[in-house]
């Protein structure tokens, strides 16, 4: 257990993942790594009939593009500390933000919100993770794009990549 009450990286020590925190806050800024107990509380919400205790993470970090995802995945790889990413943290019937397992540090990639193009003829859009079912329905009504989509359950704050990836529907 971290000094501050939170669980730590199973094969850390509080000395190394302190040094770890500070690495991670040179990449992505102080206000973008969340390693205090009360902060983490949205990260350790699940939906199973579990303490939530089992699910504690150990830190969160949201960073904002790729070469700071890949600047964070070599410093993780380097202290070989387990990382869970989830796009919005939000599509609550396939998951949630909680890691899977007490101790992994969230990489929340919601920063990572853009739309980078949608083809109407094809019926594809190629979007960065972080981007919600709101934010795509208003671009396509923005650029009157003839396209709709199916929304699924939790609503518009989820986004279409995490509802993919957990074989949702939609």
């Amino acid at each position: 257990m971290s000094s501050n009450g939170t669980p730590l990286p199973q094969g850390s020590t509080a000395t190394t993942f302190a040094r770890v925190l500070d690495e991670l806050r040179s990449i992505v800024g102080r206000e973008h790594v969340v390693a205090e107990a009360e902060r983490l509380a949205s990260y350790n919400k699940i939906m199973l009939p579990v303490p939530d205790e089992q699910h504690a993470p150990s830190a969160a970090i949201t960073p904002a593009d790729v070469e700071q995802v890949q600047a964070i995945m070599k410093v993780l790889s380097r202290y070989k500390l387990p990382v869970y990413p989830i796009s919005t943290g939000k599509n609550l019937g396939y998951g949630s933000a909680a890691p899977v397992r007490r101790g992994q540090i969230v990489m929340d990639l919601r920063r990572m919100n853009r739309i980078l193009s949608v083809d109407a003829d094809l019926c594809t859009a190629l979007v960065e993770p972080g981007v919600t079912y709101q934010q795509l329905y208003d671009y396509l009504q923005e650029n009157k794009l003839p396209l709709w989509f199916s929304c699924p359950a939790p609503s518009a704050i989820a986004g279409p990549l995490g509802n993919t990836v957990d074989r949702g529907v939609g």
